[in-house]
Protein backbone atom coordinates (compact mmCIF):
# COMPACT_ATOMS: atom_id res chain seq x y z
CA UNK A 1 0.00 0.00 0.00
CA UNK A 2 1.11 3.46 -0.78
CA UNK A 3 -0.46 6.70 0.20
CA UNK A 4 0.30 10.19 0.04
CA UNK A 5 -0.48 13.25 2.01
CA UNK A 6 0.70 17.10 1.87
CA UNK A 7 0.64 18.69 5.45
CA UNK A 8 -1.72 21.76 5.72
CA UNK A 9 -2.28 24.31 8.59
CA UNK A 10 -5.65 22.22 9.89
CA UNK A 11 -3.83 19.10 9.31
CA UNK A 12 -0.26 18.05 10.60
CA UNK A 13 1.52 14.49 10.85
CA UNK A 14 3.10 12.91 13.37
CA UNK A 15 5.18 9.84 14.31
CA UNK A 16 5.21 8.22 17.37
CA UNK A 17 5.35 4.05 18.11
CA UNK A 18 6.00 2.07 21.37
CA UNK A 19 3.73 3.50 24.27
CA UNK A 20 3.59 0.40 25.44
CA UNK A 21 0.06 1.93 27.39
CA UNK A 22 -0.77 -0.24 30.45
CA UNK A 23 2.12 -2.60 30.54
CA UNK A 24 3.03 -3.46 34.07
CA UNK A 25 5.12 -6.57 34.09
CA UNK A 26 6.44 -8.30 37.02
CA UNK A 27 9.83 -9.02 34.94
CA UNK A 28 12.78 -8.17 34.57
CA UNK A 29 11.92 -4.47 34.98
CA UNK A 30 8.45 -2.75 33.90
CA UNK A 31 9.01 -0.22 31.06
CA UNK A 32 7.64 2.65 32.71
CA UNK A 33 10.16 2.28 35.71
CA UNK A 34 12.98 2.17 33.09
CA UNK A 35 11.31 5.22 31.44
CA UNK A 36 11.75 6.85 35.18
CA UNK A 37 7.75 7.29 36.31
CA UNK A 38 6.80 6.27 39.68
CA UNK A 39 3.69 3.75 38.20
CA UNK A 40 2.28 2.80 34.76
CA UNK A 41 -0.81 5.18 35.66
CA UNK A 42 1.63 7.70 35.82
CA UNK A 43 3.66 6.68 32.89
CA UNK A 44 -0.13 6.38 30.77
CA UNK A 45 -1.43 9.62 31.56
CA UNK A 46 2.18 11.86 30.61
CA UNK A 47 2.42 10.38 27.64
CA UNK A 48 -1.26 11.14 26.72
CA UNK A 49 -0.73 14.54 27.99
CA UNK A 50 2.46 14.86 26.15
CA UNK A 51 0.53 13.46 22.87
CA UNK A 52 -2.18 16.10 23.90
CA UNK A 53 -0.25 18.81 24.03
CA UNK A 54 1.15 18.59 20.15
CA UNK A 55 -1.42 16.82 18.19
CA UNK A 56 -4.38 18.14 17.44
CA UNK A 57 -7.58 16.17 16.66
CA UNK A 58 -8.01 17.03 12.94
CA UNK A 59 -4.18 15.86 12.71
CA UNK A 60 -2.58 12.66 11.72
CA UNK A 61 -0.96 10.42 14.00
CA UNK A 62 1.42 7.36 12.50
CA UNK A 63 1.60 4.93 15.28
CA UNK A 64 3.84 2.39 14.22
CA UNK A 65 3.47 -0.33 16.27
CA UNK A 66 2.78 -1.46 20.05
CA UNK A 67 0.36 1.05 21.72
CA UNK A 68 -0.83 -1.22 24.63
CA UNK A 69 0.09 -4.42 26.63
CA UNK A 70 -1.39 -6.61 28.80
CA UNK A 71 -5.16 -4.48 28.76
CA UNK A 72 -8.19 -5.03 28.70
CA UNK A 73 -10.58 -4.31 25.97
CA UNK A 74 -12.45 -1.56 28.23
CA UNK A 75 -8.38 -0.13 29.16
CA UNK A 76 -7.97 -0.27 25.27
CA UNK A 77 -10.95 1.85 24.77
CA UNK A 78 -10.26 4.39 27.79
CA UNK A 79 -6.82 4.99 25.82
CA UNK A 80 -8.39 5.79 22.78
CA UNK A 81 -10.78 8.29 23.79
CA UNK A 82 -8.30 9.71 26.20
CA UNK A 83 -5.64 10.33 23.14
CA UNK A 84 -7.81 13.83 21.70
CA UNK A 85 -6.60 12.93 17.85
CA UNK A 86 -9.43 11.35 15.94
CA UNK A 87 -6.84 9.95 13.05
CA UNK A 88 -4.46 7.69 14.56
CA UNK A 89 -3.16 5.60 11.83
CA UNK A 90 -2.03 2.39 12.86
CA UNK A 91 0.51 -0.21 12.27
CA UNK A 92 0.73 -3.39 13.98
CA UNK A 93 3.86 -4.22 15.70
CA UNK A 94 4.80 -7.48 17.77
CA UNK A 95 2.95 -6.47 21.08
CA UNK A 96 -0.48 -6.37 19.68
CA UNK A 97 -2.97 -7.12 22.16
CA UNK A 98 -6.07 -7.23 23.23
CA UNK A 99 -7.04 -5.03 19.89
CA UNK A 100 -5.81 -7.45 17.20
CA UNK A 101 -7.31 -10.28 17.94
CA UNK A 102 -10.44 -9.17 19.94
CA UNK A 103 -10.98 -6.11 17.57
CA UNK A 104 -9.70 -6.55 14.00
CA UNK A 105 -9.45 -10.37 14.05
CA UNK A 106 -12.93 -10.63 15.39
CA UNK A 107 -13.98 -8.02 12.63
CA UNK A 108 -12.25 -9.97 9.86
CA UNK A 109 -13.53 -12.81 10.84
CA UNK A 110 -12.39 -16.73 9.85
CA UNK A 111 -12.20 -16.37 6.76
CA UNK A 112 -9.02 -17.83 4.25
CA UNK A 113 -8.38 -18.75 0.84
CA UNK A 114 -6.19 -22.27 1.91
CA UNK A 115 -4.02 -21.73 5.24
CA UNK A 116 -3.67 -18.24 4.64
CA UNK A 117 -6.23 -15.73 6.73
CA UNK A 118 -7.81 -12.51 4.68
CA UNK A 119 -6.67 -9.21 6.11
CA UNK A 120 -8.89 -6.22 4.76
CA UNK A 121 -6.97 -2.31 5.39
CA UNK A 122 -7.65 -0.18 6.13
CA UNK A 123 -9.85 -0.98 9.13
CA UNK A 124 -11.56 2.14 11.30
CA UNK A 125 -12.02 1.51 15.24
CA UNK A 126 -13.20 4.25 17.31
CA UNK A 127 -10.17 6.97 16.47
CA UNK A 128 -7.62 4.43 15.26
CA UNK A 129 -7.33 3.49 11.64
CA UNK A 130 -5.71 -0.08 10.99
CA UNK A 131 -3.32 0.24 8.09
CA UNK A 132 -1.56 -3.22 7.97
CA UNK A 133 2.03 -4.50 9.03
CA UNK A 134 3.81 -1.67 6.83
CA UNK A 135 3.32 0.98 4.57
CA UNK A 136 4.90 3.00 2.07
CA UNK A 137 3.89 6.81 1.66
CA UNK A 138 4.94 9.91 0.46
CA UNK A 139 4.75 12.73 3.05
CA UNK A 140 5.25 16.30 1.92
CA UNK A 141 7.10 14.62 -1.14
CA UNK A 142 9.11 12.42 0.64
CA UNK A 143 8.87 9.12 0.05
CA UNK A 144 9.01 7.12 3.24
CA UNK A 145 8.77 3.30 4.40
CA UNK A 146 7.35 2.89 7.70
CA UNK A 147 7.54 -0.43 9.88
CA UNK A 148 7.45 -1.35 13.24
CA UNK A 149 10.55 -3.30 12.81
CA UNK A 150 13.63 -1.33 11.36
CA UNK A 151 15.04 -2.82 8.18
CA UNK A 152 18.55 -3.09 7.00
CA UNK A 153 17.33 -2.86 2.60
CA UNK A 154 14.18 -0.61 1.94
CA UNK A 155 12.32 0.40 -1.30
CA UNK A 156 13.86 3.74 -2.65
CA UNK A 157 16.83 3.96 -0.39
CA UNK A 158 18.95 4.43 -2.98
CA UNK A 159 17.29 7.76 -3.87
CA UNK A 160 16.66 9.15 -0.51
CA UNK A 161 14.08 7.57 0.98
CA UNK A 162 13.40 7.12 4.65
CA UNK A 163 12.83 3.85 7.07
CA UNK A 164 10.71 5.02 9.98
CA UNK A 165 10.14 2.19 12.24
CA UNK A 166 10.31 1.48 15.85
CA UNK A 167 10.25 -2.02 18.14
CA UNK A 168 14.39 -1.40 19.25
CA UNK A 169 13.60 1.44 22.21
CA UNK A 170 16.39 3.45 20.99
CA UNK A 171 19.09 0.17 21.32
CA UNK A 172 19.41 -0.46 18.11
CA UNK A 173 22.63 1.64 16.92
CA UNK A 174 21.53 1.61 13.07
CA UNK A 175 18.25 3.50 13.91
CA UNK A 176 19.22 6.14 16.65
CA UNK A 177 18.91 9.60 15.67
CA UNK A 178 22.74 10.33 16.42
CA UNK A 179 23.53 7.69 14.07
CA UNK A 180 24.83 9.29 10.66
CA UNK A 181 25.05 6.32 8.22
CA UNK A 182 21.52 5.82 6.27
CA UNK A 183 18.61 7.34 6.50
CA UNK A 184 16.47 5.22 9.08
CA UNK A 185 14.97 6.39 12.23
CA UNK A 186 13.31 4.99 15.90
CA UNK A 187 10.45 7.13 15.84
CA UNK A 188 9.58 5.71 19.68
CA UNK A 189 8.67 7.22 22.54
CA UNK A 190 12.50 5.91 24.19
CA UNK A 191 14.66 7.88 21.94
CA UNK A 192 12.35 11.48 22.25
CA UNK A 193 10.20 11.57 24.87
CA UNK A 194 7.41 12.77 22.74
CA UNK A 195 5.66 12.56 19.50
CA UNK A 196 8.02 13.20 15.84
CA UNK A 197 6.70 15.96 13.70
CA UNK A 198 8.13 15.70 9.81
CA UNK A 199 9.59 18.83 10.67
CA UNK A 200 12.12 17.31 13.25
CA UNK A 201 12.26 14.28 11.59
CA UNK A 202 13.84 15.77 8.44
CA UNK A 203 16.30 17.73 10.41
CA UNK A 204 17.57 13.88 11.64
CA UNK A 205 17.98 12.91 8.15
CA UNK A 206 19.54 15.55 6.70
CA UNK A 207 22.21 14.62 8.62
CA UNK A 208 22.07 10.99 7.68
CA UNK A 209 23.54 9.95 4.62
CA UNK A 210 23.00 7.09 2.29
CA UNK A 211 24.63 4.28 2.72
CA UNK A 212 24.88 1.70 -0.31
CA UNK A 213 24.51 -1.89 0.81
CA UNK A 214 23.61 -4.01 -1.89
CA UNK A 215 24.05 -3.84 -5.65
CA UNK A 216 21.40 -0.57 -5.76
CA UNK A 217 23.16 2.23 -6.90
CA UNK A 218 21.03 5.95 -7.35
CA UNK A 219 18.84 5.55 -10.08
Amino acid sequence: MKIKIQESEEQKIYVTSDTHFGHNPNWPVPIWESRGFKSVTEHDSIIINSINSVVRPNDILFHLGDFCLNTTIEQFDSYLSRIQCQNIWYLFGNHNNPHEKSIYRKAMGQNRIGPFPIETYPFQYKNMLYIGNRINAILNGQFCVLDHFPIYVWEEMQNGSWMLCGHSHNNCELSRASTTTGKILDVGWDGHKAVWSLKEIYKVMSRKQFVMVDHHRNE
